[in-house]
């Protein structure tokens, strides 16, 4: 079966919103509608499950009803940091080793279903692969206010969601980092599968696929859609 653990626990205070971001507004329907139609419509898709912060549950329930997305199996509590949020997905039912887990970002409204099949092929064939664009700007390093080094840019990739893994190696990979006394900080699943020891394909992603983070993204993703850019 193929799996999509959709994480919806954005507070949108960046945004300055007074409502979870993925509850704003876009287009005719709330941003995490964008993500969770175009999962739910695919034929590849199995399984939907949700995770979302306590007092914002019963809104996403509400915006996502079971007559329109009967796949979404499960509606479950995120934990305190991102990692958290994944493993109680992870944990939330029975799967098989062999089964594939797209972790995704409700913030990112504009995945396209294209980029979801290149990611399942990739996972088929490596185990695990993530969606990755080069940078556009020059990379600096930076310590203590000045710059110590600027390295080539080519060596760099900006990582983007969803992230693919069969479920054997993302639930060891999760488990392993559990086990450690002194975890370094992380801020998506790949950290987890290289903490592993393992490697993780890379698949070409796209500059569309923004995620939603402060009001300038906001604004040029209200752009895509009132333009017609992303339907």
């Amino acid at each position: 079966m193929i799996h999509s653990i959709i994480l919806a626990g954005g507070k949108g205070t960046r945004l300055g919103a007074d409502i979870p971001k993925q509850l704003l507004p876009l287009g005719d329907k709330p941003i995490i509608r964008w993500s969770v139609e175009r999962f739910h419509s695919m034929e590849e898709i199995d399984n939907i499950i949700i995770v979302s912060e306590k007092n914002s549950m019963a809104q996403i329930k509400e915006a996502l009803p079971y007559k329109l997305f009967p796949k979404i199996s499960s509606f479950i509590e995120g934990g305190k940091e991102r990692y958290d949020s994944v493993f109680n997905g992870l944990t939330s039912q029975k799967f098989s080793d062999d089964d594939i887990v797209l972790i995704h970002d409700a913030a990112r409204p504009f995945v396209t279903k294209e980029k979801i099949k290149e990611l399942i092929k990739a996972v088929c064939d490596y185990g695990s692969a993530a969606l990755y664009t080069p940078p556009s700007d020059t990379i600096a390093l930076w310590n203590n206010g000045f710059i110590t080094e600027v390295p080539p840019r080519d060596k760099f990739r900006c990582a983007q969601t969803p992230q693919a893994f069969f479920y054997k190696i993302i639930k060891e990979a999760h488990d392993s980092y559990r086990l450690l006394k002194d975890r370094q900080i992380v801020t998506d699943d790949v950290s987890l599968v290289l903490l592993n020891g393992l490697k993780v394909k890379e698949v070409p992603g796209s500059t569309f696929n923004l995620k939603i983070t402060s009001m300038s993204d906001y604004l040029i993703a209200q752009l895509f859609v009132r333009e017609g850019i992303i339907q």
